[in-house]
């Protein structure tokens, strides 16, 4: 992709499928909350594949998820659409490299290039409604568990993945939103030169 010529739209898109495969195959997704409690020596997280721990000597283990059957609904849901909004995103970004104005595909035909980066738009905004939806639904879900089992010693709190895969997808959505808005203003632009064509020859249409 020509970065000399690159858009907004084009790299909240990049930056949004790199973020979503940074997050969705990182682990920390929910982290015990210790309150502030020094004493504790033992650090947990989860991700969607597996959960971890780090003991007071800095030593990790970690536990893959290995059945999938015996994995919670919110896991596999989880991973499903993390998945899908990876590849709606990996999509968009192909479709819309094919639209940039400074690349040689379909450069014969600029409607069509217009038309290639509202499709990944239209990709991107797909994307990025996946990844919105599941991560609101897994921070609503953390943040109810952990006002409502206040008795217990262990609770878990958004983790650092979980965030940046929110941001992801709201650059998604905006990069998105931008590329359709841009393409169909070119594409209305152009319908309207069309309608009324400039001459070659002026002398010769005059006379």
């Amino acid at each position: 992709m020509c970065k000399n010529h690159e858009g907004p739209q084009e790299r909240a898109i990049r930056e949004h499928l790199s973020g979503v495969l940074n997050c969705t195959f990182t682990n920390e997704w929910e982290i015990l909350g210790h309150d502030n409690d020094k004493t504790v020596i033992l650090d947990k997280y989860k991700g969607l594949w597996m959960e971890c721990s780090v003991d007071s000597s800095s030593h990790v283990r970690c536990t893959s998820y290995n059945s999938l059957l015996h994995q919670t609904f919110e896991i596999r849901v989880g991973r499903a659409i993390m998945i899908a909004s990876i590849v709606f995103s990996s999509l968009a970004a192909l479709v819309a490299i094919s639209g940039l104005r400074c690349t040689r595909c379909l450069e014969e035909n600029e409607k069509s290039k217009d038309r290639a980066a509202f499709l990944g738009g239209i990709l991107s905004v797909c994307g990025g409604l996946l990844a919105l939806g599941i991560t609101s639904w897994f921070i609503y879900g953390i943040v109810e568990d952990f006002f409502q089992n206040d008795t217990e010693t262990e609770r878990y709190v958004v983790g650092r993945s979980l965030i940046g895969a929110f941001v992801a997808s709201v650059l998604c959505l905006f990069g998105g939103i931008l590329l359709c808005a841009c393409s169909v203003t070119h594409l209305q632009s152009n319908k309207i030169l069309s309608k009324h064509p400039v001459s070659r020859n002026p002398e010769k249409d005059y006379v």
